[in-house]
């Protein structure tokens, strides 16, 4: 019973301190903030109350949700019992908190332990070398994340000139409504960053995706149809196009994308994803990229001139991974922060070695590779710590120097596969139709002018040469 009646004096002893104290359930949740707390943070305590306090976890554009997950404590708590963490509030209505070093403690064992934190001024701790590490890319990611919120990403976290050039294309590009053309690598993260653009920038908006170098004109039309239904009804009506490979797309599909998008001029928006072919990145003596973008048409032979015009407006640029070496431990530990909050694995932080190992490989598959890889180091990893032995095979064995071995990964290309079983479908028929055009389109399901354009894109020598009728 006087346990029980205790905390009430012991709390109203913390408020009267004006320390800032708050306690973390076992789930994760905040469940107790001092008064001072209020006036470091500058919102009211009860705000922030069943709110997660979990490094990487999810943020919305609620401030409040952003100031529970700085409040977490640091990797390994769970195994050292104490740690600690200097943290700076985000900003709320032009309050700014200061910077304060705060102490974690861990209070019981398992599933019922409590996490206790105080802020105040510590300067006698003489931290792990590995865990001062972890602490200084912990400390990096909040900073990322109160400074980007909005459009926080883990393909935009990083301290590169790279990096920061992103943010601020995405930034503006999420303020206003207009055609975006995205250009990258395979595996560069162009449909995410799209995608988040789009909710920022149109929030509710209908988004249409296309699969540009399977279209046609004639299927592009059929997978656009239900928007261009909308779009023809309601004056008001707005829709998204979201197409994947815009510089692969068949040139008559292209002109009648372009088409659409005039007769719909300001109502059906593209935000197309292209390759790294098509532009001109000027590089300086420092490496670093020119803001400027040349889409000169004569280069840009994958493209028709209005897309040109269309996609020039607004241009995203994300580079290849290697080229964004110094942020890789960074956007390494944001990937693992958002897992290990969604409850994914007990990993919480990632050693130095492990670090070393993922700075060094080359990373030809970008930054698609690199969130596959955290997977599985999650997945594979037991304990709070990812290793080198949990990395995946064609990274841990990886030698600088050495050429990329994926033995027994055979390359395939879907485009390829379609080709030629489209080839062999139409050379099957046309000998079923004995050598009949018309009637091997009817058997088809297109048009015999579809037909015979498929027809001139093969070898003449794949298909049957007998008169067509």
């Amino acid at each position: 019973m006087a346990s029980g009646t205790g905390i009430r004096p012991f709390a109203r002893l913390l408020d009267k301190s004006k320390a800032p104290v708050w306690a973390i359930s076992p789930t994760g949740k905040l469940i107790y903030l001092s008064s001072g707390c209020s006036e470091w943070l500058g919102v009211e305590c009860e705000l922030l109350l069943d709110r997660r306090s979990v490094a990487g976890a999810p943020i919305s554009n609620d401030r409040l949700d952003l100031i529970a997950a700085a409040l977490a404590p640091p990797a390994e708590l769970s195994g050292r019992g104490t740690a600690s963490l200097r943290i700076t509030p985000p900003i709320v209505d032009q309050h700014r908190g200061t910077n304060r070093e705060v102490r974690f403690v861990r209070l019981g064992d398992g599933d019922a332990a409590l996490v206790i934190a105080v802020a105040g001024n510590f300067d006698d701790r003489v931290p792990d070398p590995e865990l001062k590490d972890a602490v200084a890319i912990r400390q990096q990611l909040d900073s990322w994340r109160r400074r980007n919120a909005t459009i926080a990403t883990n393909i935009t976290a990083g301290t590169s000139n790279l990096a920061r050039r992103l943010r601020r294309r995405m930034l503006v590009a999420s303020s206003i409504r207009t055609d975006v053309g995205f250009f990258g690598p395979p595996g560069s993260g162009g449909e995410s960053i799209l995608a988040r653009i789009h909710e920022l920038s149109a929030p509710g908006e209908n988004l249409v995706n296309v699969e540009g170098p399977l279209m046609d004109s004639e299927l592009l039309d059929a997978t656009l149809m239900p928007a261009l239904h909308h779009l023809a009804e309601a004056k008001e009506a707005r829709v998204t196009a979201l197409v994947r490979g815009l510089d692969e797309m068949p040139f008559e599909a292209q002109q009648r994308l372009a088409s659409l998008l005039d007769t719909f001029s300001g109502r059906l928006r593209l935000l197309a994803m292209c390759g790294t072919q098509l532009l001109e990145l000027n590089a300086h003596e420092d490496d670093v990229i020119s803001e400027t973008l040349s889409l000169d048409e004569e280069r840009a032979r994958g493209l028709c001139p209005q897309l040109i015009d269309v996609i020039s407006s607004l241009t995203v640029v994300n580079r290849e991974l290697a080229a964004r070496v110094e942020d890789v431990p960074m956007m390494a530990t944001a990937m693992l922060d958002a897992r290990h909050a969604a409850g994914e694995g007990p990993a919480e932080r990632i050693s130095r070695a492990a670090l070393d190992a993922l700075v060094i490989y080359p990373w030809p598959g970008n930054h698609e590779e690199l969130e596959d890889a955290i997977r599985y180091a999650i997945r594979t990893a037991t304990g709070s710590i990812i290793a080198v032995k949990h990395l995946p095979l064609a990274i841990r064995s990886y030698q600088p120097g050495a050429p990329l071995k994926r033995a027994k990964h055979i390359k395939l290309s879907l485009d390829d596969a379609l080709q030629r079983y489209e080839l062999r479908l139409i050379r099957e028929t046309l000998e079923a139709a004995d050598g009949n055009r018309a009637e091997a389109a009817r058997r088809l399901g297109i048009s015999r002018a579809r037909l015979i354009r498929r027809l001139d894109e093969h070898s003449p020598t794949s298909l049957p040469r007998k008169e067509s009728r």
